[in-house]
């Protein structure tokens, strides 16, 4: 039996994607992402996470055409943990989002849709959880290019 993984993310390209074609012929776009967190600091700057985004096949093409730096998208996936080597013979390790599904955004995903103070709290009642896979099955609503 097979767990659910699945990440739904949506901010800011930081870089314009990036294509590589692996050994195996397998073409894998890449780009960093910024994700606002609902928090800010206590000098008022807020609170972000930068993720990695891996894109395979034709979703990586499209990517490495329409991901351009400071657009805003949505990202579907999984989260992934991976490990490297560096150079200096020491282990890396990595979480990565895995991109299923991109989505060009005009806007902000959340715009008074969502209570931001609900979704500052440490654990959400039903009706944010709700609201959120609301907000989710909206944003599948539209037709994207891929």
């Amino acid at each position: 039996m097979a767990d659910l993984n699945f990440i739904a993310v949506s901010g800011v390209a930081t870089k314009d994607a990036t294509v590589r074609q692996k050994a195996s012929g397998q073409i894998k776009a890449e780009f960093s992402f910024e994700v606002d967190r609902p928090f800010y600091r206590s000098t008022g700057e807020p609170v972000s996470d930068l993720f990695l985004i891996d894109v395979w096949g034709e979703l990586g093409h499209w990517a490495a055409e329409n991901v351009k730096r400071g657009e805003r998208f949505v990202v579907f996936g999984t989260l992934n943990k991976e490990s490297y080597v560096t150079r200096g013979g020491g282990r890396e390790h990595l979480t990565v989002v895995k991109a299923k599904h991109i989505r060009p955004l005009q806007d902000d995903l959340l715009a008074g849709r969502i209570d931001m103070e609900e979704l500052r709290k440490d654990a959400w009642e039903y009706a944010t959880l709700s609201g959120v896979i609301s907000v989710i099955d909206s944003a599948l609503e539209v037709e994207t290019p891929v």
